[in-house]
């Protein structure tokens, strides 16, 4: 009898614990500065296959330090193989003034008993064998946009406006050059003449379409591709460097320095792009010979198997014409157009031709031209053999092949874009099969031989997961299922749902976090956080739906959290996503003010109690909805907003509101400074001074006019910050927006 007591007892303050961990409320702090470690699902670190096997490694842990672990795909047993204390010893002996590694750097696979990694610009090869490192390359420490290439060894980099390039470890130590104080060798030069207006090397066209870096190797790494950029004729743009005083971090430098920025704005000259080859073994650098208009855009490099051709998809600037094109590789000459695209609003190339293993005669293409992102078979003469993925869904990426070349991974959408999910596609039936049926966004790793698939799925109820399955979608293994990392915390409900939009064409997805301790009777306050623009997606099937972890804590102090992703953004077919075409903030605000009114059928929410926030083009959706509907929100907080697109870049701008010569209405409708006089609510503006992406002058333009106005209105400024505020600055931020929304709401 006493026993049984004592389990009761027991029970009871295991349950009081429970309920007591249940209530924790999360802070600011917390909430910013661990949503991606300790308050984030747990994950396999490093996750990948091993080449020429059917092995996969992680990264885990075992007494607290780092091992690579190594499991075999078809017998299920697992080694730990190397522990982060064997590598330090190794480590020290190439690097004796270093104290090691607390973590192991990001590691690629050669083969089964050697991977690389890089430490410091320099790319090295462990050996598990003998456990020793190897210098494969180096380049300088002031160097920057590395690009290795493996067979070769060749290491690319740029460095004082010009690009070089080290060969197995030579040169990149030998101080045979000493430019503006920056030291790299005389032999890993390929370009000469980079200056403040040329640069090479570097990713062009403001790293849209696509575009990442600037260096494109051929197959075999015997030739590079390479940008040439002239910005001489673009506008020069000050940015203010807010720096702080070396020996005193309160104190500010005096006087400021200001760094010029070319930055070509809508309606303005724009730079002007070229693409280069350089061959190794005839040591020759030459120009590859597009022709047409100098302002044109060079996208999607891509070189043939064999290497004696590069492939460019180039793009006008009213880009509603993408042309194919093929160059000798040799010579640098135009061979011929493979196949031209058009569209009446906008083409957007965004993934180079993907040819197919062991056939080198066929690639694939992706394109949008039937409604949506899908993948076509072309042959190398531009003749299309077959659309071989079709419906009202999106492929977003190919994940691989195998190494016969039969069977093509791939990623697909749902068609309300909130499911992602890995399919595979017989390449010679054209047959796609779903590896997985679960709800949820899907992220697939195709072994070399294409007969097992580590998938990593997550969705609202699955934090986090990896599963080992067959080709055929039969589960292996489940090698981790996170649990809840806030489960200890005050639970706010979540919903994902679609509403109809005012025309009844669309749905639109929404997300909600109802308050912790929801009561159904009240009436709560509302926060509408709001992105809005092309290129992005707020909502997925996700953990918290894709929503960042400060909501969730906003839903615990009392709040209804409510996102809409409205025409305009991603992953819901071309004609969602361009419908905003020439009139930027239009039909993105008639679908957020259609979200408001299903918000004020609720019973639970107070209609005079709505705020919104949001970043960037969020930014302008807020200030958008504070003022041209001035009587909806009570409060706003609008981040780097872009207030006039006359001053945004061309690249991004004239795609979605064609020049502000050809454009005027659009435009003038789009500038918010039209309509500062209308803001009746309280609106806190937010800028970092050294954002070069969208500029100071977007928001001091704002706060001038409603100074003209006689508008009140907020301001912050984040000094030295770009577009956004990371660092230990972030939860500043944070606090800022919290305190504010507190306050008026």
């Amino acid at each position: 009898m006493k026993t049984r007591k004592l389990i009761s007892a027991f029970c009871l303050l295991a349950l009081s614990f429970t309920a007591v961990a249940q209530n924790k409320m999360l802070s600011v702090e917390e909430a910013v500065s661990k949503a991606r470690t300790t308050l984030a699902a747990d994950r396999l670190s490093q996750l990948q296959w091993i080449p020429q096997s059917t092995n996969f490694s992680y990264v885990g842990k075992k007494q607290g330090k780092e091992i690579i672990i190594v499991q075999s795909a078809t017998s299920l047993l697992r080694d730990s193989i190397l522990g982060i204390e064997e590598f330090n010893t190794a480590f020290i002996n190439l690097f004796p003034k270093e104290k090691g590694m607390g973590r192991f750097p990001f590691i690629t696979w050669v083969n089964a008993s050697a991977f690389r990694f890089q430490y410091s610009n320099g790319v090295y090869l462990f050996n598990l064998i003998n456990k020793t490192i190897k210098l494969l390359a180096k380049a300088p420490k002031e160097a920057e946009d590395l690009d290795f290439e493996p067979n070769t060894n060749r290491l690319a980099y740029t460095l004082f406006h010009n690009l070089f390039v080290n060969e197995n470890g030579i040169g990149a130590s030998n101080n045979e050059q000493n430019l503006d104080g920056q030291i790299a060798s005389k032999k890993d030069i390929i370009t000469t003449d980079g200056s403040n207006v040329i640069t090479y090397g570097k990713a062009v066209h403001r790293n849209e379409f696509g575009i990442v870096k600037g260096t494109f190797f051929s197959t075999n790494g015997n030739k590079i591709a390479f940008y040439k950029l002239a910005e001489g004729m673009v506008s020069d743009y000050q940015l203010m460097n807010v720096n702080l005083n070396d020996t005193n971090s309160s104190v500010l430098s005096k006087p400021n320095s200001f760094e010029i920025l070319k930055y070509p704005m809508a309606g303005n000259n724009s730079h002007q792009a070229k693409v280069m080859i350089y061959d190794f073994k005839k040591k020759r650098t030459l120009e590859v010979a597009s022709s047409g208009d100098p302002e044109q855009y060079l996208t999607n490099i891509a070189w043939s198997p064999d290497e004696e051709y590069l492939y460019i998809a180039v793009l006008n600037r009213d880009q509603n014409e993408m042309k194919l094109q093929q160059y000798d590789g040799t010579t640098g000459q135009f061979i011929k157009t493979l196949f031209t695209e058009t569209h009446a609003k906008y083409v957007e190339p965004e993934k180079a031709m993907y040819f197919i293993k062991n056939d080198p005669s066929k690639f694939i293409w992706f394109s949008e031209k039937d409604g949506y992102n899908h993948l076509y078979l072309y042959n190398s003469k531009g003749e299309q053999l077959k659309q071989i993925t079709k419906g009202t869904t999106n492929v977003s990426d190919i994940i691989g092949c195998d190494v016969k070349g039969t069977v093509l991974y791939y990623h697909l959408l749902s068609s309300d874009g909130l499911n992602k999910n890995v399919c595979k596609l017989d390449l010679k039936t054209f047959t796609s099969t779903t590896i997985n049926k679960l709800e949820g966004q899907h992220n697939g790793l195709i072994s070399e031989d294409g007969n097992f698939v580590l998938e990593q799925l997550s969705s609202s109820s699955i934090p986090r997961r990896y599963l080992l399955m067959d080709q055929k979608g039969k589960e292996l293994s489940i090698l981790m299922n996170a649990s809840n990392p806030i489960r200890d915390y005050k639970d706010c409900k979540l919903k994902l749902f679609s509403i109809p939009s005012g025309d009844k064409k669309f749905q639109l997805n929404c997300r909600m976090f109802l308050p912790a301790d929801f009561d159904s009777t009240k009436k709560y306050p509302v926060l509408v956080y709001v992105y809005g623009g092309p290129h992005a997606q707020m909502i997925t099937n996700t953990w918290l739906g894709g929503a960042d972890l400060w909501l969730y804590y906003m839903a615990q102090q009392g709040y209804v959290i409510f996102t809409m992703d409205n025409r305009g953004s991603m992953n819901r077919g071309i004609e969602f996503e361009n419908a905003t075409f020439r009139n930027l903030g239009k039909y993105e605000l008639e679908d957020q003010l259609t979200g408001v009114a299903y918000l004020k059928s609720l019973k639970y929410v107070d209609p005079n109690r709505m705020g919104v926030y949001g970043w960037s083009f969020g930014g302008f959706m807020s200030t958008s909805l504070m003022t041209k509907t001035p009587d909806v929100f009570k409060v706003g907080v609008a981040g780097g907003p872009v207030i006039d697109w006359r001053m945004y870049e061309i690249m991004y701008t004239e795609r979605y509101m064609d020049m502000p010569q050809n454009n005027p209405e659009g435009y003038r409708n789009a500038d918010l400074t039209n309509y500062a006089k209308n803001l009746k609510g309280k609106l806190l503006l937010i800028h970092g001074t050294n954002d070069n992406v969208v500029l100071w002058q977007h928001s001091l333009s704002f706060l001038k006019k409603c100074v003209d106005e006689g508008v009140l209105v907020d301001y912050f400024v984040y000094p030295g910050h770009e577009h956004n505020v990371l660092g230990p600055d972030r939860v500043h931020l944070m606090k800022k927006i919290t305190q504010y929304i507190k306050e008026n709401l």
